[in-house]
């Protein structure tokens, strides 16, 4: 039996959460407190935003266009089958996978980067410590406690910045303050780790960035595989690729643009059917997830125990793939005009409610907040308590409220107040 095999990945202290739940003992659910926790995730509104949340293209450009929702089932589809390969429970990956990207903020990574610039004085803003902070504090499941109180299997699962990013920790201050010490249970080595579902989840979030995005770059025709055989294709690629890998050369990067280019390359037609993109794509998906190993001692402790193995040569293909969404999709100029309006947008919001949540919260203007965030607010301890939860309102929107909120508060032209946001 392989050690995955031979750790209780049922024990107390993966399975525990950190407020009491009814649901565990409950009289007729054979579920397992991971299948519990995607159940949580599936049915949180935080979740449920998603659908509304851009993936790389703007939320509703097209009906077959992928949003933040379609991709994070997608990476828990392929986090599960890698879980399940190697003996892990495919339960836990799902979950973690789905709850992987809640914290994005409208916009996406365009939208991130906006709210981190505008939060720099209170602490920063990081799409995955914001993750944290929805599952352990903002999801309003109960009445009985904060958040969604997940396992914490499930919660050191998506995890992905031990060492934390964007140049502040893991977790917010007031979240880490918040946690005591419960989340490592008494084990703050695994602070600089990562558990090996949260490996799993990371490794099929590259992914499916990596092709499913491609897929929607080749289904608008903002990127034909004919130009992948260009120099210039050729020379941005690689720049973009070794920002990720230093090491990689053109040597390196132009087999893979030949690779692709002739997979996808029928003989006779200007772009490549669906069918036959789909059917590329799965191929990839089967060779990066069968490809993969477990490491682990032969009594394993804990999750931290076991390392994900990807072959040095799949990893990089992976990164040159990602990269020609990263330069020949996203910075192409209809994607880039988009990007741009999203940055004004994310800011000018930022920008005028912080001004108001600074303010007299019972002058009539500070109505420009909803009412449970004003009275968040009210009960903030300082400035950049505030803050916080003035991101945390941002940051929740789709693109549409943002657009339309947006619209209402710096446009010139008047529109009917009850319509909704």
């Amino acid at each position: 039996m392989t050690a995955a095999v031979l750790y209780d990945w049922l024990n107390p202290l993966d399975t525990s959460r950190r407020y009491p739940s009814e649901a565990s003992g409950a009289e007729g659910d054979l579920r397992d407190p991971y299948e519990r926790d995607r159940a949580r995730i599936i049915h949180s509104g935080a979740f449920r935003r998603l659908q509304g949340k851009s993936q790389i293209f703007a939320a509703g450009w097209s009906g077959y266009l992928r949003t933040r929702v379609t991709h994070a089932m997608e990476v828990a589809q392929i986090a599960r089958a890698i879980a399940s390969n190697h003996g892990l429970p495919g339960s836990l990956a799902e979950a973690a996978a789905l709850a992987h990207d809640l914290g994005h903020p409208p916009f996406g990574h365009n939208g991130e980067d906006a709210l981190n610039r505008c939060m720099q004085p209170y602490g920063g803003f990081e799409g995955n410590a914001q993750t944290y902070r929805i599952l352990t504090r903002l999801e309003g499941l109960t009445t009985r406690h904060p958040g969604a109180n997940v396992t914490r299997a499930t919660l050191l699962g998506v995890l992905k910045y031990p060492g934390g990013r964007h140049g502040h920790p893991a977790l917010y201050a007031d979240d880490a303050q918040d946690d005591q010490g419960w989340l490592y249970a008494g084990h703050p080595e695994y602070r600089e780790g990562r558990s090996i579902i949260c490996q799993i989840m990371d490794w099929a979030d590259d992914i499916a960035y990596s092709l499913h995005d491609l897929e929607d770059g080749l289904a608008t025709r903002l990127l034909n595989h004919r130009d992948l055989g260009s120099g210039e294709a050729l020379e941005r690629v690689t720049a973009r690729a070794r920002r990720a890998l230093p090491g990689l050369d053109a040597g390196d990067v132009r087999p893979v643009l030949a690779g692709l280019a002739a997979r996808l390359d029928d003989g006779h037609s200007l772009a490549p059917g669906t069918a036959r993109v789909r059917e590329v794509v799965g191929r990839y998906v089967h060779a990066f997830v069968t490809a993969t190993r477990i490491e682990a001692p032969t009594s394993p402790q804990s999750a931290f125990d076991f390392r994900l193995v990807v072959p040095p040569d799949l990893a990089a293909e992976c990164v040159v793939l990602k990269a020609i969404t990263q330069e020949l999709i996203l910075r192409e100029q209809r994607t880039g005009v988009y990007a741009r309006q999203a940055v004004t947008i994310v800011t000018d919001l930022f920008s005028l409610l912080l001004e108001t949540a600074l303010g007299d919260l019972d002058d009539v203007r500070a109505a420009v907040l909803p009412l449970e965030t004003r009275a968040a607010l009210a009960a903030s301890a300082d400035e950049a308590a505030r803050a916080r939860v003035v991101c945390d309102f941002v940051s929740s929107m789709t693109d549409a409220q943002a657009s339309q909120y947006h619209e209402r508060l710096f446009s010139a032209a008047p529109s009917s107040p009850f319509a909704p946001l």
